[in-house]
Parts: C-alpha cells; structure tokens; sequence
C-alpha cells in the first residue's frame, strides 16, 4: 500500500471511530400541550364522594412519528392538599414514569397556629431531568423547575406518536382539585453519528485502490 491510499484509510477509520463516540446532538423541539378542566378526582370514581380516586386521563395526541431525544413536562393544577397526589406520564409505548409521589413530605409544612398541615393551592411545576431540585425536596410556594422522582429519560429513543397520558391519582380523603393543563416539550435528535459514518464508510469506498 502506497503512503497516500495508507493515510487516505487512516483518515477515513478516525471518521468511522469518532462517528461512533461523537454525542448525538440535540436538534429541533416540538411542544404539544392541551388545556383541560379535569376534577381531581373525576367525579364518576367510586371514591370520589370521600375525595379520593382517579382523576380522568388528560390526553394529548402527538401527531407525527419521530424518536425522542428528551421530554420535559409542564403541569398546572389546584389542589388542596398536594401532600396527596400521586402523578404518572404514560406514553404511547406505555412506558410509565412516576413524576411525583402521594405522601410527598416536602409538602407538609407548618401552618399559622404552628402545626404541621398539608399544603394546597395552585402550582405551575416544569419537570426536567436535568434541574437542580427534585420533587421531594421542593419548598414553598412549590412552582419552578424540578427533578421527577424516576427519570423521564426512560422516554427516550421511544418514538412519540400516539396518545400520551396524563394520570393523577388522589390518595386520601377530603380533599379535591383541578388539572388545568400540560404541556410535552419533546426534543428530537440530529443525527450527527449517522453522518459521520456515512462519511467515513463512503471515503473508504472512494478511496479504496483499484487492484488488478
């Protein structure tokens, strides 16, 4: 083999190798969000005269077919004592993930006679892997952005067209709510590795000397 064809190979096996540990870059966001007037819970559960049971799923249909790179979640809703929320994501693979448990501690705070009670009111949470304060560590007055309590990265590589589900389950007795809405925020891959690859299969390819 002559010296230009050996760096010629070199040059496309660096290709081939760096395609295969470069980062998948993030690429293009899609937001799909729905406005809902859900009771929490849903007045027709078997529960729902002690204030307790399933809210009725909140849907939102993804019409379009692409592989989800990351998801972040954004939900608003009242309720009067958050203490007893139980709140899921599903998705059309029914991949489910726990974004807050019933019997989160973090909303028990002290009231103004100085005991402990549960906290209520309307909250605006932005759930994201990657922020600073997971949901059971929140504090007063609860909105922002937190950390689920399992990874919405198990969404990932899932294609996200179909129906995703929102589902919240009222744990205790007495007390009620509103889901007002939520939000998808999906971020599709570009697909960098794919690229490279295909570059550096097709410098091999070229550049392979003619043998007769």
């Amino acid at each position: 083999m002559d010296a230009p064809n050996a760096v010629q190979r070199i040059v496309a096996i660096v290709l081939i190798v760096g395609g295969l540990s470069f980062p998948v870059f993030a690429g293009p966001v899609y937001t799909y969000s729905g406005q809902f007037d859900l009771p929490i819970p849903a007045p027709d559960d078997p529960k729902s005269e002690y204030g307790q049971g399933w809210m009725d799923d909140a849907l939102i249909e993804v019409p379009v077919s692409f592989t989800i790179h990351d998801l972040d979640v954004r939900i608003s809703l009242t309720h009067e004592a958050l203490f007893d929320l139980q709140i899921l994501l599903q998705s059309p693979a029914g991949t489910n993930v726990l974004l807050n448990p019933a019997g989160n501690l973090a909303f028990i705070v002290r009231g103004e006679d100085g005991g402990l009670t549960a906290y209520g009111g309307s909250v605006d949470w932005f759930f994201d892997d990657e922020a600073e304060v997971l949901i059971e560590e929140a504090t007063e007055p609860f909105v922002g952005a937190f950390r689920p309590v399992w990874n919405l990265s198990l969404f990932d590589n899932e294609d996200a067209c179909g129906t995703w589900r929102l589902r919240i389950e009222d744990w205790w007795h007495a007390d009620t709510g509103n889901l007002d809405s939520f939000e998808l925020i999906i971020t599709v891959p570009e697909p960098a590795t794919a690229i490279l690859l295909l570059l550096g299969i097709g410098l091999i390819t070229l550049l392979n000397p003619r043998r007769t």
